[in-house]
């Protein structure tokens, strides 16, 4: 069964018609005829991991379809097998009868099906070489661009994403990822990743990569609408880890990253931490000095302004995820990402070897460095980023290594990481601190000494830590846990 390549793109700043004569002026649209339509379609619900299910009637008659979502899930972006019946009477009896007519289907036999509420769509389909492109919008939500082509390979990414940059170029689209949309939509946190212990280190990287994807842009769609502390803090750390796993798999970093995606992704990041900093200079820092300084001048004149400096650089964080920018800076991450799993690896390396070697090497960049309190502040930050990639390692690797190192060792890294950021972080603060008009210079001073004591006190419990740090190891061939 031919496997097709689906590619999501959403707007909200638009109505459905607004949307469609804009599409329709697109250069490679405007020579092609549309074909408008409506139908009800009605979501069907069941345990079949992996499968969507729904009824569409138009003209009266009902079809059922199956739609098989295939690995690697990214946002936005699906690769699947389309199956389809028609469905006069009873659904479930045609889908047995759908699941009786070949193996691939056989996961669907006899499964509970419980039918959601019933939804007009409007559509407009335009055909352009072998990709279909559908604008469609369902009651009240907003308008989708969905852009289809049968395949998988390089050749259909090369169409499909061809007309998605045409779209987001020209018209208010970006990419639909995954996500609650809604101001009240939860954080998404990142989730544990278990590879297969056979994998190639190819293989893992896309299976992270595309975990790390999922955390990225499931913040990425409530914080459109509210940047929150820990909304921002959830985004900020999906692209510290996409970061580290760069680092990790260095052999993946190709050309087309570093020319076109790197300098936008720095420019998101350098946003993205300008926020977070505030966020944490307001709440945490400047409060946790106040405290401190009971009987000394008031801080709430300096912490004012602070909030006035967090807000700025909210503001600039909102309006670069509504850029042109940011929504190219999507596709491309997502082009990329979905390119590299399709390529066929000419050197595979087991990933039990790759990770062995890996591990090892960022535990002797921590275990191998002189007494932390020995060392400048700048020194004790690097120490501090390989303990932390050393972690993520550990996170990403999880199911190739031990209990203990998925435990007590990644605990303690944990906590030398947190212990070694305060120190950092009371460096930093104290020099924000100075670049504030309002801080008094007794203030400035206060916030020197803070630093000073910060310290030394974290050198000495980092290096508590650091040394009771066992070497991580993984886990024998054969073996569970």
């Amino acid at each position: 069964m031919t496997a097709w390549v689906e590619l999501a793109l959403g707007s909200q700043e638009k109505t459905f018609d607004q949307l469609a004569r804009a599409v329709a002026a697109l250069p490679s649209f405007a020579e092609v005829e549309a074909a408008r339509s409506r139908a009800v379609l009605q979501e069907l619900e069941s345990d079949a991991h992996g499968w969507c299910l729904w009824i569409e009637t138009q003209d009266g008659a009902g079809t059922l379809h199956a739609v098989e979502i295939l690995a690697p899930v990214l946002p936005g972006l699906t690769r699947c097998r389309k199956f389809a019946r028609p469905a006069p009477g009873d659904v479930s009896a045609t889908l047995d009868e759908l699941a009786d007519s070949g193996h691939a289907l056989s996961a669907l036999k006899g499964i509970a099906l419980d039918a959601g509420p019933a939804r007009e769509s409007r559509r407009i389909e335009w055909r352009i070489g072998d990709v279909l492109a559908t604008l469609a919008a369902q009651d009240d939500e907003r308008p989708t661009l969905c852009l289809s082509a049968p395949g998988d390979d390089e050749t259909v990414l090369d169409a499909v994403f061809r007309l998605a940059r045409e779209a987001v170029d020209a018209a208010p689209f970006s990419l639909l990822a995954v996500g609650d949309e809604s101001p009240e939509a939860p954080e998404v946190h990142a989730s544990k990743i278990d590879l297969p212990l056979e994998s190639t280190a190819r293989e893992a990287f896309v299976t992270i990569a595309a975990s790390i994807a999922m955390h990225w842009f499931g913040n990425d769609a409530g914080a459109r609408h509210s940047l929150e502390v820990e909304r921002v803090h959830q985004l900020r750390v999906a692209q510290r880890r996409l970061k580290t796993l760069l680092k990790l798999f260095p052999d993946d970093v190709d050309a087309v990253w570093n020319e076109t995606i790197a300098p936008d992704l720095k420019w998101f990041g350098e946003l993205l931490g300008d926020a977070r900093d505030w966020d944490v200079f307001t709440d945490t820092t400047l409060p946790a000095y106040a405290a401190a300084d009971a009987g000394g001048p008031s801080w709430q004149a300096v912490i004012d302004a602070a909030d006035a400096k967090r807000h700025a650089a909210r503001t600039r964080l909102a309006h670069a995820l509504h850029a042109k920018r940011y929504a190219r800076l999507s596709l491309a991450f997502i082009e990329w990402l979905a390119r590299i799993g399709l390529r066929p690896d000419d050197a595979p390396v087991a990933l039990a070897d790759f990770a062995k070697k890996r591990i090892r090497k960022n535990y002797r960049k921590i275990v191998n460095v002189p007494d932390l309190t020995t060392l400048d502040v700048r020194t004790r930050h690097r120490v501090r980023i390989h303990a932390k990639r050393l972690r993520y390692a550990l996170e990403f690797l999880r199911s190739l290594t031990t209990r203990q190192a998925r435990g007590d060792t990644a605990k303690k890294l944990s906590r030398l990481q947190t212990v070694l950021g305060e120190g950092n972080d009371a460096a930093v603060a104290a020099e924000r601190l100075s670049a504030l008009p309002e801080a008094s210079d007794y203030q400035r001073g206060f916030a020197r000494a803070w630093a000073a004591v910060s310290e030394h006190k974290d050198a000495e419990e980092g290096e508590r830590i650091l040394r009771s740090i066992e070497k991580p190891r993984l886990k024998k061939t054969g073996a569970h846990e």
